[in-house]
């Protein structure tokens, strides 16, 4: 079957989600994100007439393409600069080109897929506070229980912290859908996201 450029983009975009959350080298992490981001942000205009690209654009011009596309073209070229260098790469670099390259898929096609729906959770996961996410929990314990919890997790060696993220993703993917079911149920039964959690804490007592 042939392959447009969304599905070539979706696929470089969760292989390098995968490599990105087993720890793998940063550098194939970053070549496959920005591949994926480029197709995308190339394909956007066509897609979408609403100006999008260029504020996107606009808002990482400056040192963002430069950063994303220095370490890309380095690694992809070697006529010009035989003897150059790259400056150390850290993965949170690569995890920002992947949160990029997913912001445009969801706004072409719709909808993200799971394993970037697994991605964006644990960027959520890691940045709750600085992105003002709104908390929907009403129970004070245990919204400073989760506060403390992604605290720790931040304060990890990267390493170690992937390693939680792993087995984060892992869950993600496994649980779903069986998730999603329970909460559809619960918002059919009147039960609050508060309520829906005390059940399961309730649950896994007994």
């Amino acid at each position: 079957m042939t392959i447009d450029k969304a599905e070539a983009a979706r696929r470089q975009l969760e292989t390098a989600i995968d490599l990105y959350f087993d720890n793998a080298d940063s550098l194939s992490v970053h070549t496959l994100g920005f591949a994926s981001l480029k197709v995308l942000f190339d394909l956007y205009p066509h897609r979408n007439q609403d100006g999008f690209a260029a504020q996107l654009d606009g808002i990482i011009k400056k040192e963002g393409w430069k950063a994303m596309s220095g370490v890309a073209n380095f690694l992809k070229h070697a006529d010009r600069d035989p003897d150059a260098l790259l400056a150390p790469h850290h993965p949170q670099q690569a995890m920002f080109v992947i949160g990029l390259a997913t912001l445009l898929y969801r706004r072409i096609i719709g909808d993200l897929s799971l394993k970037m729906r697994a991605f964006d959770y644990w960027v959520e996961e890691l940045g709750y506070e600085e992105l003002g996410i709104e908390e929907l929990d009403t129970n004070p314990d245990r919204v400073k229980a989760f506060a403390d919890h992604r605290a720790k997790i931040r304060a990890l060696p990267h390493a170690e912290m992937m390693t939680i993220g792993k087995g984060q993703y892992q869950f993600f993917l496994d649980n779903f859908e069986r998730l999603q079911e329970v909460a559809r149920q619960a918002e059919g039964d009147g039960v609050s996201l508060t309520g829906l959690l005390d059940q399961q804490i309730g649950s896994t007592r007994r």
